[in-house]
């Protein structure tokens, strides 16, 4: 971990409110959507979008990550449509099921796009309503990081996410936990935060992902330091 930049391969978990996709998408595919993507932000700087931040798309079957990384490739070189796709799970009534999550595209081009994964021999379960619900969201994606300072790092894609390195990855339940204490407890707690893990030569590297759109690095100092108070007393 001494690189200034890493380059490799991770998960995000997260906890986000899931439902259904209410607009119409001439899909006949099960589509969710986010009602909130960062449910721990709340900032006045999210402006109400009239695209989705990212629509996840359940698959019929549990595929694995190579062969849906596979799949986006070969659907980016037969369509004109610009997205980005990760693979995934969610838990969707209290079963674990396999996602497609994809970023960059509007309700109006994702029934196109499906269609380009189903000629590829990807099924998907079939549109119905869900109604609003917390859900625990995993997904698998390529990281590149760049290092501000010892322990933190800023996301080289998008500006808002930067990642403070912890010694281990946590329960989830336990992660929510401490991340309201900490809020509870700093002046300035406007921030989302998630959990990451990135491979590098000796294993996994843990992380906690922030997104802030007006942060600095005391601000990520200090909800360091508390991550790893918080982790030292379990």
């Amino acid at each position: 971990m001494s690189n200034n930049i890493i380059q490799s391969v991770g998960t995000i978990v997260k906890k986000e409110k899931l439902a259904s996709v209410e607009n119409e998408t001439n899909s006949r595919a099960l589509i969710l959507e986010s009602l909130l993507p960062y449910p721990g932000y709340h900032g006045t700087t999210i402006p109400d979008k009239l695209e989705p931040e990212s629509l996840f798309v359940v698959t019929k079957n549990v595929y694995n990550d190579e062969r849906i990384i596979r799949t986006i490739q070969e659907v980016k070189k037969s369509t004109k449509i610009h997205f980005d796709a990760v693979p995934g799970t969610i838990y969707l009534q209290n079963n674990l099921v396999s996602i497609i999550r994809f970023k960059d595209v509007s309700y109006n081009t994702i029934a196109e796009l499906i269609e380009n994964f189903i000629r590829e021999g990807i099924e998907f379960e079939k549109a119905k309503k869900i109604a609003p619900y917390e859900g625990i969201i995993r997904i698998r994606k390529f990281f590149r990081l760049s290092k501000l300072i010892e322990g933190i790092y800023e996301d080289m894609d998008v500006k808002e996410f930067f990642y403070l390195q912890v010694p281990v990855l946590i329960d989830w339940e336990e992660f929510e936990v401490i991340t309201r204490n900490i809020k509870y407890n700093i002046e300035n707690n406007v921030f989302d935060a998630a959990q990451t893990s990135v491979y590098d030569a000796q294993g996994l590297v843990d992380f906690v992902r922030i997104y802030d759109k007006n942060t600095n690095i005391d601000k990520l100092s200090s909800i360091r330091k508390s991550y790893l108070n918080a982790i030292e007393k379990l």
